[in-house]
């Protein structure tokens, strides 16, 4: 389905023609689907769009988000198409007050864009059927992006191939980055920001690396000196 196929199903759907799908129904697919993998691979807390395990000092976060409306009416997706992050949130990295929520048992619940190490899943599905007629050329090459078609008449498709590549490239991204010494040299790489030397700061205090933290602290203390001065 193309863009303009997609506004006149939107109208038919207003005229009562044309069946819209929901969340609940896509999200019974998951459970189906998805969540059983979840569970079966550390995920403790599994509520279809969020879902959290425990690893030591490690928060493993999966979450599917669907792309909305206003995003929908700018570039073309369906609004139900869903993207999927995941993140590990290192407990020992302090938060800033009240930043993290808090579950009923105590736990953190960190959002995947809270966490110290973010990653996407990504389509291995053909949706140039879909994305062909879009107007911008970058909406048609994406694929972090899966259309779900407004009918719902392809969601376990969708979902089987999000399972996929979680089962391929996810499992193996949370074993490597779930090794504190690992995850702490990814972030080493990252260019030089306020948040990356904070973030390096507390992996070289957990790990007892004086060499890096003396270094780590340094870092922080003349970024902090150089964005007060821009401030100012």
């Amino acid at each position: 389905m193309n863009k303009k196929q997609f506004l006149i199903d939107c109208n038919k759907k207003f005229r009562g023609e044309l069946r819209m799908i929901g969340s609940p129904e896509i999200n019974k697919v998951i459970r189906k689907i998805l969540s059983p993998v979840l569970k079966d691979n550390g995920f403790e807390k599994v509520n279809t769009r969020r879902n959290w395990g425990w690893k030591d000092h490690c928060i493993l976060v999966l979450d599917i988000t669907a792309v909305g409306k206003y995003f929908s009416d700018v570039t073309g997706w369906s609004p139900m198409s869903v993207y999927v992050e995941l993140g590990i949130y290192y407990d020992f990295v302090l938060p800033k007050d009240g930043e993290i929520k808090i579950g009923t048992k105590g736990e953190l619940l960190p959002k995947s864009h809270q966490c110290q190490l973010q990653r996407q899943l990504f389509c291995s599905l053909d949706q140039s059927k879909y994305t062909n007629d879009f107007d911008n050329p970058a909406e048609k090459e994406r694929n972090d992006i899966w259309w779900i078609q407004p009918d719902g008449s392809n969601i376990e498709e969708v979902i089987s191939d999000i399972k996929q590549d979680f089962i391929t490239n996810g499992l193996e991204w949370f074993k490597k980055n779930t090794d504190l010494k690992t995850a702490f040299l990814e972030i080493e790489k990252e260019n030089n920001s306020f948040k990356k030397f904070y973030k390096a700061k507390y992996f070289a205090e957990h790990l007892n690396d004086n060499a890096k933290l003396n270094e780590y602290n340094l870092l922080l203390e003349q970024e902090q000196k150089r964005i007060g001065k821009i401030l100012n």
